[in-house]
């Protein structure tokens, strides 16, 4: 098989499935809606240089405008205006869109969003996808612009301020997923979509835009301690490294065992780490991150990680990109064998009838179609870009914490 000639074809049909649900029902929302659509067209057009593919990315931009003017909707990243706007400004830093008359969007939004985002990890929601921290990614995205400095400082003392402090470092309690815990139980989310991985990686994304340094790498390291304190004891038929909730004492609540994939499990928690060595220049984070990469290489399957569709939040795509993000920071051979591996599985998952591209999300009650980033076609889409154009930093996966 071709794989990349294959994935061309894919692509092509991908594209012809979001052209159907940006027109009809679609609603807007970065990972979930038609603004994750835009960032593959602008990514399609890159691969492709057809304009028609960059001339939708700047449709769908102007109708999300339209929609964040006239329509009440969340603040969060996922779903809401912190990820549009951070769309628009990525879009913008990578030569997609011309920033000519979109600074009043920005500076309607800045103290909006700021506002927001401070209060809700004041009151502990720290839940990057639905809550307050993914609204960081849009002020980090911001540069330096004076109020993104302000917001992203002020951030900084409120997380320092809400950590919760142990022997073994500092984390952050869990307010909203639950997983399974017990009412009232204190617990803490071991997952880059929901958890402390996902705190961290903001500090280091902050850290590395050299906005409170000193207080950063404290809160950095101290975070890194207590996670690396709660790798799972050996045990028979026990293969993921870390459990997905736990107690203050590293107690798993729901099971020491995780899935494979990007919200729950090692590779998150090994994507941070290897990101913390270079955020902080500690080549410890770095051996860590890989000894637990090539853990998952070994002992990691669709079966036994619970993979069950090709999606970028826990299936094989987003597997495959993973590894390949990880290749590309570290040219280890091993890891882009394993993006290989799983990309050849993605090829292979669109099997379902009456999907787009025959690419169906598993969710709860089965098998649906997904057109979003986060479960559904253009973040698939979009790996597969990634896995063609080799030469091209896929740099959208900065909203997704990978880099």
């Amino acid at each position: 098989m071709n794989d990349k000639r294959t994935a061309g074809k894919i692509l092509q049909d991908i594209s012809q499935s979001l052209d159907h649900f940006t027109k009809e029902t679609a609603v807007p929302g970065l990972l979930g809606g038609y603004t994750g659509a835009a960032l593959f067209y602008a990514y399609y057009y890159q691969l492709t240089g057809k304009q028609k593919h960059l001339k939708k990315a700047h449709q769908l931009l102007e109708r999300g405008v339209q929609d964040m003017a006239g329509t009440a909707l969340p603040y969060s990243h996922c779903s809401g205006i912190a990820g549009m706007v951070w769309n628009i400004q990525h879009l913008i830093k990578a030569g997609f869109v011309n920033e000519d008359g979109m600074d009043d969007i920005f500076e309607d939004v800045d103290d909006i969003l700021g506002e927001a985002m401070l209060t809700a990890v004041q009151q502990g929601q720290h839940d990057f996808l639905h809550q307050g921290l993914g609204i960081a990614l849009y002020f980090l995205e911001r540069g330096e612009h004076p109020k993104a400095k302000h917001y992203l400082t002020s951030l900084v003392s409120s997380l320092a301020a809400t950590a919760v402090k142990m022997e073994d470092g500092i984390s952050w309690q869990d307010h909203l997923t639950g997983l399974g815990a017990k009412p009232q139980e204190v617990t803490f989310n071991m997952g880059l979509a929901h958890g402390v991985p996902a705190v961290i990686s903001v500090l280091g994304m902050i850290h590395q835009q050299g906005i409170a340094v000193t207080a950063t790498n404290d809160l950095i390291r101290k975070g890194i301690s207590w996670i690396l304190k709660g790798e799972n004891s050996p045990e028979e038929g026990l293969i993921a490294l870390y459990p997905v909730l736990t107690d203050a004492d590293h107690q798993a609540l729901t099971g020491k065992q995780s899935r494979l994939g990007w919200c729950y499990g090692d590779l998150g928690i090994a994507t941070l780490l290897l990101n913390t060595g270079i955020w902080l220049q500690d080549n410890t984070y770095q051996e860590k991150a890989l000894h637990i990469f090539h853990h998952t290489l070994t002992h990691r399957n669709s079966k036994n990680g619970n993979v069950h569709d090709a999606c970028l939040c826990h299936g094989s795509a987003g597997i495959a990109h993973i590894y390949r993000r990880a290749w590309l920071r570290t040219k280890d051979p091993a890891l882009l064998t394993g993006a290989t591996n799983w990309l050849q599985e993605t090829l292979q998952m669109n099997t379902h009838k009456d999907a787009p591209r025959g690419f169906r999300f598993y969710a709860k009650d089965g098998y649906e179609n997904s057109y979003g980033i986060l479960e559904g076609v253009a973040g698939i889409g979009l790996a597969l870009i990634a896995a063609i154009d080799e030469t091209t930093d896929p740099s959208w996966d900065r909203c997704m914490l990978l880099c």
